[in-house]
């Protein structure tokens, strides 16, 4: 028979005693991490209510409270002091506020490239006196009630104490370990979402204490002095924020000689407006990876005839912009040029995309969405489309949670043909509504592209004759019948009137196929990353009169749409219009850590990391700056 009297005596004996502090200490910073959960899932589009965001969360509530009490009372019982943990329940509480406020700014942690950014300008712009008045205060306060209280701790049995917050954590990172891999089989999404869910879920999920020490204390302490050095700041107009890896400013005039050193079209333009009536429809269909080369009609090497029903159609290609270069490569980084029309990829999410396509078009009375096929949690790009002003983003979520297209989604995500089917739809439904719809497949995907068509039905794979690499051949009959699926859409659309007057149709791949072994066997097919791509405009209306092959590249398209709706572009758009008057050719592209830039005259390239003189300095600060309206 169990003596339960002794298994309570020693349950008793080992079980730490809580105290008031450390009650509400707990309590404390539970509310902290519940304010921060709430914030960080509905930034994500997660609903708490899901089992598995759900078990996690409280998981995470659980982790936090006991590494909390258990680094407070070894700090107690190592140091002997009451200093040190004091500081630690101060340090803690800063975390979890700055946490907080990322979060509901951004959609990020406390991380290393952070300290790059405290300049004082860049703090005292968005928080004034008063308000680190209060701070101060307030976490002076935390620190003193944190001493005074843990000095009254009883300082008996501390190690055993910690040690048994210590083993729960354990238990608990081991439950959360064990249960993940229950979650992996949710049966409401396949593995590809469940896998880029998983990866937001457990990085908002991370122990803040945890998280900063791996994150910024240890990897920094090689270039301690680099991230502790003062950062020279720069008077950039009567509004500014200067880091070491960008400007944010309104005032061009420091750059004025860069800008006509090289035409860039930055400022005001004063371009005659085309005046070809309203537009309340603006449907953007992006093709993944597609290079103007890959198709035959632009590449004679190519012995063989396809795509014949959209891009190698005589009427479009007459419609065709066929010397515009990719800015920005792959899919996020060309699709960020495209929006905000500026070639440094790398600053528009840190600066907040102040001057996105999106955006302008919302302050016009249009509802930006972004349908795709893939998973709207790839690489965080449901939180930064969100950022540039989409206010839905669809995905192969989206798409899985409905029976009748399950079987159309595998590989990258649904089937384009499909993804069509359910733009047409959602613009039917919406259609008394201003749209910008921007649209992604991912059937031309490199290397190989859709391999497998399990439930579609196309005409037979294009023969090319000087092609006998499998792979090129299958990814060229995934460009065919990606042509058959947009010119059945763009069909549909007409047929239902949803291709109207008051309708533009934009048409261009994200960037083109960058260098793989792939386009390496297509004879004719360019050898970088920055190739060209096809652009085409499509209009019941006539369009003015152009020079299609004037060459261009990828920060133009915005303006190009903004001045058919008759729009002013912004001050910090890089890009003109390609219905321009007095347009000059140039392009600009950024791969790796190079910049090329080219006009009709000469083609430069500039290494961002060792600019070789003045110019190509003054260059690359102009590339790391963003303009904005001037305050009024």
């Amino acid at each position: 028979m169990v003596d339960k009297t002794k298994i309570f005596g020693f349950l008793k004996k080992f079980l730490p005693r809580f105290d008031l502090f450390q009650i509400l200490s707990v309590i404390f910073f539970t509310v902290l991490n519940i304010v921060f959960l709430v914030i960080a899932s509905q930034k994500n589009g997660f609903s708490i209510t899901d089992s598995d965001i759900c078990f996690h969360f409280i998981i995470k509530l659980l982790f936090d409270a006991a590494f909390f009490l258990f680094s407070m009372l070894m700090l107690k019982a190592v140091f002997r002091i009451n200093f040190i943990p004091a500081l630690y329940v101060t340090a803690n509480v800063t975390l979890a506020i700055a946490d907080i406020l990322l979060y509901y700014f951004g959609n990020t942690l406390v991380e290393r490239a952070h300290f790059a950014l405290i300049t004082p300008y860049s703090v005292t712009s968005f928080v004034p006196w008063y308000g680190f008045v209060a701070l101060f205060v307030f976490l002076a306060a935390v620190f003193f009630i944190s001493f005074f209280a843990i000095r009254k701790m009883p300082k008996k049995d501390l190690f055993k104490k910690s040690l048994f917050w210590l083993v729960i954590c354990l238990i608990l990172n081991l439950l959360n370990v064990s249960a993940s891999s229950f979650f992996d089989k949710d049966e409401r999404f396949d593995r590809v979402i469940t896998g880029f869910r998983n990866a937001q879920i457990y990085y908002i999920t991370q122990n803040q204490w945890l998280d900063f020490t791996t994150g910024v204390i240890f990897p920094s302490l090689g270039e301690r002095f680099k991230i502790l050095s003062p950062v020279t700041e720069k008077f950039v107009g009567d509004y500014r924020l200067f880091s070491e890896d960008f400007t944010v400013t309104n005032d061009l005039s420091p750059y004025s000689k860069t800008i006509k050193e090289f035409n860039i079209n930055l400022g005001k333009n004063g371009e005659k407006t085309l005046e070809v009536g309203e537009y309340s429809k603006v449907i953007y269909i992006f093709t993944e990876s597609l290079s103007l080369k890959a198709l035959p009609c632009y590449n004679d090497k190519i012995e063989g005839s396809f795509s014949n029903r959209f891009f190698c159609r005589s009427d479009i290609m007459e419609k065709t912009f066929t010397n515009l270069t990719t800015s920005g490569s792959p899919t996020l980084q060309g699709l960020t040029v495209i929006f905000n029309s500026h070639p440094n990829y790398n600053i528009q999410e840190p600066t907040g995309h102040r001057n996105s396509l999106p955006k302008l078009l919302n302050k016009h009375g249009f509802k930006s969405v972004f349908i795709r096929s893939a998973s709207k949690f790839f690489a965080n790009e449901n939180l930064v489309f969100q950022n540039m002003g989409f206010s839905e983003i669809i995905g192969r979520e989206d798409f899985f949670a409905d029976e009748k297209l399950k079987k159309y989604i595998y590989g990258w995500g649904l089937e384009d043909r499909k993804l069509y089917e359910q733009v047409a739809e959602y613009i039917k439904k919406n259609k008394d509504k201003k749209l910008f719809v921007s649209i992604l497949g991912t059937d031309t995907h490199p290397p190989a592209g859709q391999m497998k068509y399990l439930h579609l039905n196309y005409p037979a794979a294009p023969k090319i004759e000087n092609i006998k690499d499998k792979a090129t051949s299958l990814w060229l009959t995934a460009v065919d019948r990606m042509d058959f699926d947009i010119a059945a859409f763009v069909e549909r659309l007409d047929k239902e009137g949803l291709f109207d007057d008051s309708t533009l149709i934009v048409v261009s791949a994200d960037h083109s196929c960058p260098l793989n072994n792939v386009t390496a066997k297509i004879p004719g097919h360019p050898r970088n990353n920055l190739a060209e791509i096809p652009l085409i405009f499509l209009s019941k209306r006539q369009l003015p009169e152009t020079d299609f092959s004037t060459q261009a590249d990828q920060t133009d398209i915005a303006p190009t749409i903004a001045h058919i709706l008759g729009i002013e572009k912004p001050v910090g758009w890089w890009g003109q219009s390609l219905f321009a008057g007095a347009r000059k050719g140039k392009s600009i592209g950024f791969d790796k850590k190079f910049l090329y830039f080219s006009d009709e005259y000469s083609t430069k390239t500039i290494n961002t990391e060792k600019p070789a003189d003045a110019s190509e300095k003054a260059f690359l600060d102009l590339f790391n700056t963003v303009f904005t309206e001037r305050k009024p």
